[in-house]
């Protein structure tokens, strides 16, 4: 059995990541979207704030915040 074809790439990796978010935050937008219609507008501003923290999340994942320089 070769492990060849089973090794670990960081860039794959983050890869797929991204694109997992994507598909859960378009899964997201697409339900706060159907309980709006439902008049749901609780669960469509508790989904909304998912969305953002989840976009918020995938962003600081691209870009680290710099870190503090100590004197």
């Amino acid at each position: 059995m070769s492990t060849d074809s089973a090794s670990f790439v960081p860039q794959q990796y983050a890869a797929d990541i991204a694109y997992e978010y994507a598909g859960m935050i378009n899964t997201l937008i697409y339900l706060s979207q159907e309980a709006r219609n439902a008049n749901l507008e609780l669960v469509s501003l508790h989904l909304d704030i998912a969305i953002a923290e989840l976009k918020e999340g995938a962003e600081l994942k691209k870009d680290p915040p710099p870190k503090a320089k100590t004197g």
